[in-house]
Order: structure tokens, then C-alpha cells, then sequence
């Protein structure tokens, strides 16, 4: 008897329990996206969802690039996108409480874990803009940096990357807290730059390396092309492309 009245005192305090502390309900929005190359435009498939601060995979996209997660709740939410190949894409989105949102999202190519003749391919799709970037390239007349060697090399900056170019050096101006790029052979006056083929006055060195195509710097007379022989060829050239990200 007494056994019986213990069972029934703890099925009865199990049964409060389970009064006093609900299960909390889920939300009630849906998120519906597609993951796209924010240069190229084609879909990214088998990309990783994550949402919000649970680490778990919360989906994944399909061939054309489409996920849709349900159930989230209303709020301002965090949404990590991961596969190889892209940097990670981080993006906030407001949910609302109930409802279904629809929206793109953009990854920023990086070549990092796939096979060069898959580097090498997109590099040969993207040869429209960049053609007569690659062709000065091939040539090896001056020295070339292309966005798979920053991305190998880690550089932050423009800056760090030209230090590791021979003949170039990174002068500071520490009253003005501004640094240049001159070539040792002149390094009384500053080469001219080119943005995307335009003459430009100058080029910050701490400019972010992630949105840079190529570089391309030229140390003297001798290494310069026709394209880029102005007045002030003789202090060195340096050419900069950027990446044009339409879909971004």
C-alpha cells in the first residue's frame, strides 16, 4: 500500500510538472532562398544552412540552389552559408512573426579546396572582362598577381601584397598615418595606377584584397606596355582590376 501511494505521489508530481513548465511552441515563419555566385549568377548547390545561433545543419540547397527552412521564429535572425570553393556567407534577415520570406544570397567565390582545372575554368569564363589582363599575363612582362594567388597567399590588404613584389617597397608617411607604393629603382616619385584601365591619382595600400581581380605592377620603362606608357611611366605602373559582383 505504501509503494502504491509513493507511484501515485510521483506520477502526480511528474503530471505538475509537466503543467508548470510548457513546451515552448514553435515560430511560425518560413524562409525560403537561393544561394548564388555573386559574380557569375549560377547557383550553388549542396550549400550548408545554418540559422541563428544553433550550429546544426538547418538545410541544405538543392541543384538550383534553393533551401527553404520553416517554422523559425519572428525576429532579427542570422543566417551562415557555407561550401567549399566560397568564402562563408553571414547575412541577418527579419523574419516576421508569421509569414514566409523570399530573398537571394550572395558568396563571393574563393577557388579554396577545389582542383586548379576547376580555378582555371571559371578564370577562362571570366576572360571577357579580364582578356587583356590574362594576355599581359601570359607574356610575364612585370609581375602579376591573380585573385587564386591572394587567396592562397591570405593577403588583407593591397599593401601586403605588393610588399611581396620584388622591386616594389611601401613607404609610410607617419605624420599623415598614409603609406605608398614606389618602386626601388624610383623611389623620389609614385608610379601612376590604373583602376580597371582608368588613370587614377592613387591607390590606398589598406584597401580589403577581396574584391580585387589582378594586379599587375610594372617597375620601369622596359616592363611597361603601350597601353599604360604615359608621362610618368618612368616611376612605375601599377594596374589594378577589381571583381564586378552583379548578383551581390
Amino acid at each position: 500500500m505504501v509503494a502504491a501511494r509513493q507511484s501515485l505521489a510521483a506520477a502526480l508530481c511528474a503530471a505538475l510538472v509537466g503543467v508548470a513548465t510548457p513546451v515552448l511552441a514553435l515560430g511560425q515563419s518560413t524562409l525560403r532562398g537561393r544561394v548564388l555566385d555573386s559574380e557569375m549568377g549560377n547557383a550553388i548547390a549542396d550549400a550548408t544552412i545554418r540559422i541563428g545561433k544553433d550550429r546544426g545543419v538547418a538545410a541544405k540547397t538543392d541543384s538550383l540552389g534553393f533551401f527553404s527552412v520553416s517554422n523559425l521564429r519572428g525576429g532579427q535572425t542570422e543566417i551562415r552559408i557555407q561550401q567549399i570553393g566560397y568564402e562563408e556567407g553571414l547575412f541577418r534577415v527579419h523574419l516576421p512573426d508569421s509569414g514566409v520570406v523570399a530573398q537571394d544570397f550572395p558568396l563571393d567565390f574563393n577557388g579554396f579546396m577545389l582542383p586548379e582545372v576547376v580555378v582555371q575554368a571559371r578564370a577562362e569564363i571570366l576572360q571577357p572582362r579580364y582578356i587583356d589582363f590574362e594576355r599581359r599575363r601570359m607574356r610575364k612582362l612585370g609581375a602579376f598577381l591573380r585573385w587564386d594567388d591572394l587567396k592562397k597567399a591570405s593577403y588583407n590588404s593591397v599593401g601586403d601584397a605588393l610588399r611581396t613584389i620584388r622591386g616594389v617597397r611601401i613607404q609610410c608617411d607617419q605624420s599623415r598615418f598614409e603609406c605608398f607604393a614606389v618602386m626601388s629603382r624610383t623611389p623620389h616619385c609614385l608610379p601612376t595606377w590604373y583602376i580597371d584601365g582608368v588613370e587614377v591619382r592613387s591607390f590606398h595600400e589598406n584597401t580589403p584584397i577581396r574584391d580585387i581581380y589582378g594586379i599587375e605592377v610594372y617597375r620601369g620603362t622596359g616592363e611597361i606596355p603601350a597601353e599604360f606608357g604615359g608621362s610618368n611611366a618612368g616611376c612605375g605602373v601599377i594596374v589594378m582590376w577589381t571583381k564586378s559582383r552583379p548578383y551581390r
